[in-house]
């Protein structure tokens, strides 16, 4: 597939005068289809990357979908719950929150489940940081657990109800259908970001600048908004081949964004550009 580059985005002299870390532009790298038989269903709700590894959580068929960037040696991991979201732990180790108030630790390599949380709720968006698992708990709440499973401590969320959340550095982002919230690792609110154009948040993740990047179901689009919550742009649509987008990933190190869909098995590789 030929590379091309999208989305452009340019500035003004009033604009440059005005903090703004968005990025510039957006290529598409890869795309990856990993669509079942026709006679069969799947629901991709959640993935990541790791190196040279994409890792995506099937709802329907209680599996984990694994391949190579380049699109090979897809394989599966069967589990005994129905996945929802999905974190990296270490290059091998991932942790999955499923059905039945159960968080799986999943070694990718070896193709295992090496050990089983059991939760006191539902468990939703999970983020693993400095060395503890921040979990959505019955979408009320937020538990910091080991790897044990042992809550350390809870942290109170700034709405009545989220579903997925990430931790980075000294922050955790979450978000409901139509909100997007950064707060502190105390649970204190630093800031909220709400539009008429966003309808139906799915899955958020950052970049390493602390811009926050979302999935928005109902409009087809991936949005970013800027590290303080006052900056935003629309950076990938339905004409970048984006169909319900759910699962949503930056790899950091790489300055890729992985963008899944949840039906037609489409997955997709950009390669984010920052401002020089």
């Amino acid at each position: 597939m030929e590379n091309k580059p999208i989305k452009e985005e340019t500035f003004t002299h009033d604009q440059a005068s005005v903090k703004n870390n968005l990025p510039v532009a957006v290529t598409l790298r890869k795309q990856i289809n990993i669509k079942m038989s026709e006679n069969k269903s799947q629901f991709i709700n959640s993935c990541i990357k790791t190196g040279n590894t994409l890792v995506f959580t099937d709802h329907y068929n209680k599996r984990l979908i694994i391949c190579n960037t380049d699109g090979t040696d897809i394989d599966y991991i069967s589990l005994s719950y129905k996945p929802r979201y999905i974190t990296e732990i270490d290059s091998n180790t991932v942790a999955v929150s499923c059905s039945n108030n159960t968080i799986l630790i999943i070694n990718i390599s070896t193709r295992s489940v090496t050990s089983t949380i059991n939760t006191s709720g539902s468990c939703w968006g999970l983020s693993y940081n400095d060395n503890n698992l921040y979990v959505v708990i019955d979408r009320s709440i937020i538990h910091v657990m080991n790897l044990t499973g042992k809550v350390i401590r809870t942290i109170p969320i700034p709405t009545d109800r989220i579903y997925d959340i990430t931790v980075d550095r000294d922050r955790l982002v979450c978000i409901h259908l139509t909100s997007i919230y950064c707060c502190s690792l105390d649970g204190k609110l630093m800031w909220k970001f709400k539009k008429d154009e966003i309808q139906d948040l799915r899955c958020v993740t950052t970049d390493d600048e602390g811009n926050v990047y979302v999935t928005d179901y109902k409009t087809h689009t991936v949005i970013v908004v800027s590290d303080d919550g006052k900056q935003h742009r629309e950076l990938l649509t339905k004409s970048d081949g984006l169909d319900k987008p759910w699962g949503i990933y930056f790899d950091k190190k790489e300055n890729i964004l992985l963008v899944s869909n949840p039906y037609d098995g489409k997955a997709f590789l950009f390669d984010v550009r920052k401002k020089p």
